[in-house]
Formats: C-alpha cells, structure tokens, sequence
C-alpha cells in the first residue's frame, strides 16, 4: 500500500489557551485548497482523516476534487484528541526556553497524555489500514506527533519528535504492514506555492 501521510493546513489558534480541535485559519484552508489540488491527479483509492476538524478541512477539497467521501479515524488524531488544550510547536516556544525545553524531554507527557498509549493507538490504527488488501493508494489527513509516530516504526527510531513536517507537507511511506514499511518521502512542500495543477504518483 501507498500511504500519503498529509499533515494538516495551519489552525486557528490565540493567544494564551487555545481549546482542543480548532479549525483551520485562512491560511491553513489555502494550503488544504494546494494540496487538493496537487493530489487531484493522483489515483487515490481512499482518503481519510483523522475526524478533527482541522485534519477534515484540509481533506476536503481533494475529496471534493475526487468525488470521494472521507472516513474518519479517531486514533489518527493528535493528542487533543483526548480534550486537552491544543499548542503546536510556535506557541510552546513562545511560552519561553523553560517550557520548550519541557516539551522537547517528553513531547507527549508534556500534554498530560501517556505517550505509550498514544503510540500504541495510534500505531493500531495504521496497522488496520495497512490490513485493507484492497486499497493500493491511500491519502491520509493527519497530524505531526502520528506522522512522526509512523515515520518512526519505519525507521527504527525511539521517540516521537524528531521530524517537523509542515502545515499542508506531504510524507509518502509504502509497505504492507507496520513491520515492511519503507519511507518514499518527508515533508515534501513544493506544492504550497500553488505552482502545481496536480501531478501523479
């Protein structure tokens, strides 16, 4: 199977506390509109998302282009899946040296979260997609901490923070199960510049 991991469009966020699933900013819809459209030509036999409204927004346009409707799988989410407060990278550094440096000691911990049941979860939702035989190509919406989380089983790495994949990237894996996984590519952008009509893969 081919997995196109897309991390996604930038959210709506504010200052101080931001509450879990916030939507997508302007900014994060112009994004989700490029990689619909960069992915429209691709022969995608399935797309889902991880249900949060963020993830669901930016898969919309390529499901729109494509004619197909997306499914949703929670244990795709990022860790607000849970109900905690959402922070992405920008704001954890903007909280100062102190708190960047906690979040980079243990990134899941760091929400309150059990980081071996959010891998575990999260690992068992790959595993049943990598078990649809009947699919070649899927587009996965999702998240940085489960895209790093795949790319991680893959490579062999410990730890779940050691990519930065960018709001709209691309990341494309290939295997047949969790343990025949083979990265193709991390965090492709080109896309965003809106540059590209579509293209194949």
């Amino acid at each position: 199977m081919k997995l196109i991991l897309v991390r996604h469009g930038k959210p709506e966020t504010q200052a101080g506390a931001t509450p879990a699933n916030p939507p997508l900013s302007a900014l994060g819809r112009e994004q989700a509109g490029h990689v619909g459209q960069y992915l429209a030509e691709t022969a995608v036999d399935a797309i889902f998302h991880s249900g949060m409204a963020r993830a669901a927004g930016t898969a919309q346009p390529l499901a729109d282009r494509l004619a197909k409707v997306p499914e949703a799988i929670a244990n795709l989410g990022e860790v607000d899946r849970y109900g905690v407060d959402y922070a992405n990278a920008e704001i954890i550094r903007a909280r100062g040296e102190a708190e960047w440096r906690r979040f980079l000691g243990d990134p899941i911990g760091y929400f309150g979260i059990d980081p071996k049941r959010f891998r575990s979860e999260t690992l068992d939702a790959y595993a049943d997609l990598l078990a649809r035989r009947h699919l070649e190509t899927v587009a996965i919406f999702t998240h940085g901490f489960p895209i790093n989380i795949l790319l991680g089983q893959a490579l062999g790495l410990d730890g779940m923070g050691h990519f930065l994949p960018d709001y709209g990237s691309i990341t494309r894996l290939a295997g047949s199960s969790l343990d025949r996984l083979a990265v193709v590519s991390v965090n492709e952008t080109a896309h965003l510049s809106g540059r590209f009509s579509g293209a194949s893969a």
